[in-house]
């Protein structure tokens, strides 16, 4: 088993079945991420960056800043990443160490108590055969916005939509393919010919999985 200390990608599910998802290619990817979030914001509080309690308890609260308020000026898709990725390795500092960093971490509101929960999200893994998230960007971009479905009836509603400056890859999806793995990337392409596609790329995290065009 090859040991792992860094995840390919944290989700966090902020609202409305809406939020981001974010790639990290490597270690050094993942890290870069974290420390350019972090080494400032502990220097700015006058903080111990060796110290383990402060380091969390600092990536933890702007994790929580940012679900409060996530649409403050200030926050943006790539500052966005950097916390995401300095929480979740704050979270498995220990799991880490081991090689057992998660390949998918889920970020998102405590249902009952409106805390933060950062988790190991183990169902990415086993690929229902359609999208738990649908993601705009590329895993070498960094991601970008996602949505997210708790069931294929959900996803194949909203695939089954008109699509909205806003929201257009589950229905692009949808009408493409039959049967995906949990998660399905795209973006815009420009063709040869000057009309505008869709690139789309299914991530398996090493297990597994279907993609299926429709016939």
């Amino acid at each position: 088993m090859v040991a792992r200390t860094h995840p390919d990608l944290i989700l966090l599910e902020v609202k409305d079945r809406a939020g981001f998802g974010f790639t990290y290619l490597s270690p050094e990817d993942f890290a870069y991420a974290a420390d350019h979030f972090l080494l400032p914001a502990v220097k700015y509080a006058d903080l111990d960056i060796n110290n383990v309690e402060q380091r969390r308890t600092v990536a933890y609260d702007f994790v929580w800043r940012y679900f409060n308020k996530p649409d403050a000026k200030g926050y943006f898709r790539e500052n966005v990443r950097w916390i995401a990725a300095a929480a979740t390795r704050e979270k498995f500092t220990e799991e880490a160490a081991r090689g057992h960093m998660p390949r998918v971490v889920h970020i998102a509101r405590k249902a009952e108590d409106g805390g933060i929960v950062i988790r190991d999200a183990q169902e990415y893994l086993d690929h229902p055969g359609y999208p738990l998230a649908v993601i705009v960007g590329k895993p070498q971009h960094g991601g970008g916005d996602a949505q997210f479905f708790a069931s294929r009836e959900a996803f194949e509603k909203a695939g089954q939509t008109k699509p909205s400056q806003e929201v257009w890859l589950p229905q692009i999806v949808h009408r493409l393919y039959a049967e995906t793995p949990s998660v399905v990337m795209g973006m815009p392409k420009q063709e040869k010919n000057g009309d505008m596609g869709v690139e789309c790329r299914a991530l398996a995290f090493g297990r597994a999985a279907k993609l299926v065009e429709r016939t």
